[in-house]
């Protein structure tokens, strides 16, 4: 996903006081592996912000576009004015869901004005000016935003998979997703960056998403005489390790997963979920095919890396597959050096 990020205050585009609610949300985006391409001050004037906005909509170059600043009802505040001039449709819902968990800690939140939409393939979010309240407002409704910006992109998944929302006062850990055509040795980088991460002092947990039937318990167990007479949840617990089979009509979301099984670790890696809004590193091998799944098949605003053996001209920053302690500094730096 490619962003950037538009500062509305005159103060700040006049040189008399530094703009931090754009750095505050620069850090927090590369935080999730997104990339804040362009990012500016300008005064706060109707006509400047439709011109700013519109021209970076229509450019192509970004996904995601925040304003920060000028939501309120000061005569000065236009920014939401400006946003609705600019988009071809409203999402009500994102200025909705800002106002109502804002609501909880300041009576204040109710004259907010803040909009959000689309403009072609860019979705606008306008954000409050304060950097405390930017990031706040930015992270309640983040868990819509990969899905929205992936719909943009023409992706066909149905809305409707409902998601579970993480344990009230957590949020869900850190999660990085490694996708791939088969046979491109994917399993064999994973093996290798969950090494180098646990040798490094990092907590790493895993999902391997497997799209047919499996088993863990095999017949002459008692576990497998357990689950076989008709147990919907089976636990085995040791004093080292614990195993959970569990029946279900339809795979959990991934964000379900990550709430209920991940709280103890620093990251999740996971193995496949190439639909899920999750950010991704693409394990992509020259002799297995000349083009990706996530560029040039279809393009995937998630996509934070390429893990090649050979050279690429990308968007994105391509690694080298058959260097593991590179990929692993990638992940370390981008997901794990910064705080939650």
């Amino acid at each position: 996903m490619k962003a950037a990020i538009l500062t509305l205050s005159d103060r700040s585009s006049r040189g008399e006081r530094a703009d931090a609610s754009g750095p505050a949300l620069e850090t927090w985006l590369e935080e999730r592996g997104v990339a804040t391409l362009y990012r500016e001050v300008i005064p706060d004037d109707e006509e400047t912000i439709v011109v700013k906005l519109m021209g970076w909509a229509d450019s192509g170059s970004f996904d995601l576009i925040l304003t920060t600043g000028g939501t309120g009802v000061s005569p000065r505040d236009v920014t939401p004015d400006a946003t609705r001039r600019v988009i071809d449709r409203e999402i009500p819902g994102f200025g909705e869901t800002m106002r109502a968990e804002s609501l909880k800690k300041t009576p204040h939140a109710m004259i907010s004005r803040a909009v959000a939409g689309i403009r072609g393939r860019s979705l606008i979010i306008n954000l409050p000016g304060s950097p405390k309240g930017a990031v706040e407002n930015l992270e309640s409704v983040w868990r819509a935003v990969p899905h929205a910006v992936a719909k943009l992109q023409g992706d066909p998944e149905e809305c409707g998979t409902p998601v579970a929302a993480p344990p009230a006062g957590r949020s869900l850990p850190r999660a990085l997703s490694f996708v791939a055509k088969s046979g491109t040795g994917k399993t064999t980088l994973l093996e290798q960056v969950i090494a180098g991460l646990k040798g490094r002092g990092w907590r790493i947990g895993v999902i391997k998403h497997d799209a047919h039937r499996f088993d863990i318990d095999h017949p002459g167990k008692d576990s497998y005489r357990l689950t076989a007479a008709g147990a919907d949840t089976m636990l085995i617990s040791s004093p080292e390790k614990l195993a959970l089979v569990k029946r279900h009509d339809a795979a959990p979301p991934i964000e379900e997963l990550l709430a209920t099984y991940f709280g103890d670790v620093d990251l999740v890696l996971t193995e496949g979920f190439k639909k899920s809004g999750l950010p991704k590193i693409e394990v992509h091998r020259r002799e297995r095919s000349s083009t990706l799944l996530c560029r040039g098949e279809e393009h995937d605003p998630t996509l934070v890396a390429v893990a090649s053996d050979v050279t690429l001209e990308l968007d994105v920053p391509v690694l080298d597959l058959n260097d593991p302690p590179e990929v692993v500094s990638f992940i370390e730096k981008h997901f794990l050096d910064t705080p939650v």
